[in-house]
């Protein structure tokens, strides 16, 4: 059996144990959700598949949904540029998203289908969370670490002095002469 919800100003087609990624929602990781705006629900059997179509929602059709992630998207970076005009700028975007684990689809007339515990723990075992957590995109330097690093150095040329050895092993090259002619 799978749906098709609308969620976000946008449709997807969902079935139960699936993980789908979708807009940002509210809600912790673990929490429950539902949407009641769903627009179609089939159900496949043997030859013949019956669908139940709503106009434009199916009333009392429900699908019910896990908060497995939150998080952002990937980079989108905007690059805008006339020619000529020496006018170019860039701009990043990254989209919060939340992603969901399908536990379950009511189509409405009676019919349900639900993950049981055991798939519901297989499902999420598989599922490897893509988003990136909210906040700066790269790991904060460490204080004085530039200072730490200065010191190795200076100490790494004083052995080499010690030892007789210069920093760079590299032989210098001859310089060139050049004759005129004449």
């Amino acid at each position: 059996m799978y749906a098709v919800i609308e969620t976000g100003g946008k449709q997807y087609k969902v079935q139960p144990g699936q993980v789908v990624q979708v807009e940002k929602l509210e809600g912790e990781i673990g929490s429950a959700t539902q949407f009641a705006s769903v627009l179609l629900v089939a159900k496949e059997g043997g030859d013949a598949t019956t669908i139940w179509l709503g106009k434009p929602t199916l009333s009392g059709a429900v699908v019910n949904a896990e908060i497995v992630g939150q998080g952002r998207g990937d980079k989108i970076v905007i690059v805008k540029m006339k020619r000529r005009k020496q006018y170019r700028r860039t701009q990043g975007h990254r989209q919060s998203l939340t992603q969901l684990l399908i536990t379950g689809v009511t189509n409405g007339a009676g019919e349900k289908l639900e993950l049981s515990a055991s798939e519901k723990k297989e499902s999420t075992a598989k599922f490897i969370s893509h988003l990136k957590p909210k906040g700066e995109a790269f790991s904060p330097k460490i204080l004085g670490s530039r200072k730490k690093l200065g010191a190795k150095i200076v100490a790494e040329n004083a052995a080499n002095k010690a030892a007789g050895t210069s920093s760079s092993t590299a032989p210098k090259a001859a310089k060139k002469t050049t004759v005129k002619k004449g």
